[in-house]
């Protein structure tokens, strides 16, 4: 089982709610996250998923950002990945949530995805 880490300062993905407010937001906020996970997937030089993968997202909060529900960052989260290739799918077929966890640091806030590759017979997928 492969594990893979992408650190990346100063971005969290796009919440639902930013997402709900316009058709324009939404298309700009989804593009950035798109093309930041992509730049650093592509620096870190992870490789892409060729099965199955667990997904868990570490967020460290900067001044006057909130803790989010667990689900606030799947859509366009998960969408970036997948379209960075990380995972092959985001449903259940293609990628396990695994946990979100928060800390705080006002200077130095940021996010990292923790990719891990699920075995065979974790996963009972065949792709």
């Amino acid at each position: 089982m492969s594990r893979y880490t992408l650190h990346i300062p100063c971005w969290r993905p796009a919440l639902i709610n930013e997402l709900l407010r316009s058709v324009k937001d939404r298309i700009r906020r989804k593009k950035h996250d798109r093309s930041v996970v992509w730049a650093y997937a592509y620096q870190a030089k992870i490789p892409p998923a060729r099965g199955r993968r667990r997904v868990s997202l570490h967020v460290t909060l900067g001044r006057g950002m909130k803790r989010f529900d667990e689900d606030a960052w799947q859509k366009s989260g998960l969408d970036a990945l997948k379209h960075a290739k990380l995972i092959v799918d985001d449903t259940t077929a293609g990628v396990e949530i695994g946990s979100l966890t928060f800390d705080r640091n006002p200077t130095d806030w940021g996010s990292v995805i923790s990719l891990e590759d699920l075995s065979r017979e974790e996963n009972g997928h065949e792709f």
